[in-house]
């Protein structure tokens, strides 16, 4: 348990580091040598729909009623975490859930939610239902898929390059391992991610990286993160100021975690 622990630090605080930084160019900070050093600002809504899904307990009913306190009453804000809601999860709310956007640039919000139910017992039809609540763009679910194969094939062996070939034979994907763009479509992003993540030896090295090439630097940091604090751990120096916020969702996800497979 003491992964998904650190994988979901890491993805917070990776958002944390990341979120500055969106929107810039590549190359934001001046020296290598910062990056344990390094310190965020606030969180994106990236923390806010990762805790939304951390809150839920598995039920697609309570996931939407958590994304409706985050709309209507800014739950899952405050402090270091800012309110930041992005357009397509603000229309499928006012709208009931009945109203998905089809816009083939939307979904990489929707992996923070992912994050979550790959580590859980969930299948791949369940996650979908999930995913399809806000994101539902022809590209959302096969990449979206293969992000959760991914991470359960990280968690079954150590070997990162492993887990990577049987993640893409298993959906039938092949990530292009040149793509460090960063962007915000859904295929640009996890190609991204994968790529900084395959390349980097500690959670530092991932997520500054990541971090360093701007633009979707937010959602890209967070994602990094997750999959580096699963495999290495956190070795960062600084941390955000309120963590302890966040700190019972995780227990309580990770308690439930250990009811259904006990280790």
């Amino acid at each position: 348990m003491e992964k998904i622990k650190t994988a979901l630090e890491g993805f917070i605080l990776g958002d944390w580091l990341g979120t500055p930084h969106r929107g810039k160019g590549k190359g934001t900070f001046k020296s290598l040598r910062m990056k344990y050093y390094l310190k965020g600002n606030k969180c994106s809504g990236n923390t806010s729909m990762l805790l939304c899904a951390l809150d839920c307990h598995g039920n697609l009913e309570t996931y939407r009623q958590n994304l409706k306190a985050w709309y209507h009453q800014k739950k899952y804000t405050g402090g270091s975490f800012e309110y930041d809601m992005d357009p397509l999860t603000q229309k499928a709310i006012m709208t009931n859930f009945r109203s998905i956007s089809l816009d083939a640039n939307s979904g990489s919000r929707g992996l923070a939610a992912c994050c979550v139910l790959a580590l859980s017992d969930m299948t791949q039809d369940e996650i979908k239902a999930f995913m399809k609540s806000t994101h539902n763009s022809r590209y959302t679910f096969p990449y979206a898929r293969f992000f959760v194969e991914f991470v359960r094939c990280l968690q079954k062996q150590a070997d990162k390059k492993q887990a990577l070939d049987e993640a893409e034979r298993i959906c039938e994907i092949r990530i292009n391992r040149q793509n460090t763009s960063n962007g915000n479509f859904i295929i640009d992003t996890v190609e991204s991610v994968v790529n900084w993540f395959m390349a980097g030896e500690s959670y530092t090295d991932c997520v500054f990286s990541a971090v360093n090439g701007g633009k979707a630097s937010d959602i890209v940091g967070a994602l990094t993160g997750f999959l580096a604090g699963m495999q290495y751990g956190i070795n960062l120096k600084s941390r955000m100021d309120d963590f302890d916020a966040v700190r019972p969702y995780i227990d309580a996800f990770i308690g439930e975690q250990k009811c259904i497979s006990p280790e």
